[in-house]
């Protein structure tokens, strides 16, 4: 079995958050104040997903260390009847600006800043999937990479967004959704995904409002291995799963070493690697009992997985997320 690294060999960590929110909808922050934040507490680049509301800020606050990554969050919203009050699903997917390739071959313009971009309304039945297809297309048409959201808290199925193949990325861990209903975490979903074969990355964020009825700030964040802090290059290392998620613990280095899948990491009291293949496939490294005793963990691959990835957590339950490594086409 061939050596994998799982992050590029050279580079910097730029950490950073995906989804947020402002007052251009529905959060209490403004965009200065939310930029002002995330840079005290050490972020290097934001993305502010309003509501169906494009925002590119980049004139504004982008510096040496710090940039804004333009962007919204879409909307499709299944309502029990023409009411408008009762939701039984939704669509939440962030729409985050891709590569300056990606915007000059785009076959549609991008949008104004604070362009609203209306959501999308259906009553009483939908085809869940047909509609996700329209917005991702819509999305990547203009040039933007999709990720979807939450979609515990969302209450959808998993038919009506698991196939879709135009997401980069499905968001497993959401800060927000955790503290308000205990619905953050969606790394099932992402399994089911990893073993029906589809190549799709994992990110933690905020999904912060700011509003004062709990933390919802810098509680889940992605770090990007890249070469330098520009929008391309995070982009870029973004669509290639060059990252980390996490909620707590850092991760220094990930792959597969002679035979066996490794991680390096902050002092943690456990590390899971879940693994595609048969029943049983995978395993748990455990530390000493209510103590971060860990800093690095290995499971000696069977030669059958079809892809691996790690899960390093501490003894309060935060936990940080590698990407999958696919051992077989």
């Amino acid at each position: 079995m061939e050596d994998i690294r799982g992050f590029s060999e050279k580079g910097n960590w730029y950490k950073g958050n995906l989804h947020s929110h402002t007052t251009n909808s529905d959060g209490r922050l403004t965009p200065s104040e939310s930029v002002r934040m995330f840079r005290e507490h050490g972020y290097s680049f934001l993305a502010i997903t309003d509501h169906d509301r494009y925002s590119d800020y980049r004139a504004d606050f982008d510096g040496d260390d710090f940039i804004i990554l333009p962007g919204y969050e879409a909307s499709a919203v299944l309502y029990k009847d023409f009411g408008l009050k009762k939701r039984l699903r939704v669509h939440h997917v962030n729409a985050i600006l891709g590569t300056s390739r990606m915007v000059r071959e785009a076959r549609e313009p991008l949008p104004e800043h604070l362009e609203f971009l209306p959501q999308r309304v259906c009553f009483k039945e939908w085809n869940g999937a047909a509609v996700l297809r329209d917005m991702v297309e819509r999305m990547r048409g203009m040039g933007f990479i999709a990720m979807y959201n939450h979609p515990i808290w969302s209450r959808v199925s998993e038919y009506e967004f698991a196939g879709e193949e135009g997401i980069f990325a499905l968001e497993i861990f959401n800060y927000d959704t955790e503290n308000e209903s205990g619905t953050g975490f969606d790394t099932v979903h992402w399994d089911t995904m990893l073993r029906a074969g589809r190549r799709v990355w994992g990110t933690a964020t905020d999904d912060n409002h700011n509003e004062g009825l709990f933390d919802d700030s810098c509680g889940g964040w992605v770090t990007v291995r890249a070469p330098e802090l520009t929008h391309d290059a995070i982009i870029e290392n973004l669509l290639a799963g060059n990252f980390y998620s996490s909620a707590g613990p850092e991760i220094y280095d990930w792959g597969v070493r002679g035979g066996r899948a490794f991680v390096e990491c902050s002092k943690v009291n456990r590390i899971n690697f879940i693994a595609g293949g048969e029943v049983g496939d995978g395993t748990t490294v455990m530390g000493e009992a209510l103590e971060d005793s860990l800093s690095c963990g290995e499971y000696k691959l069977k030669g059958r997985e079809t892809y691996v990835r790690a899960e390093c957590v501490d003894k309060y339950g935060r936990k940080a997320w590698t990407n999958p490594i696919f051992l077989k086409k």
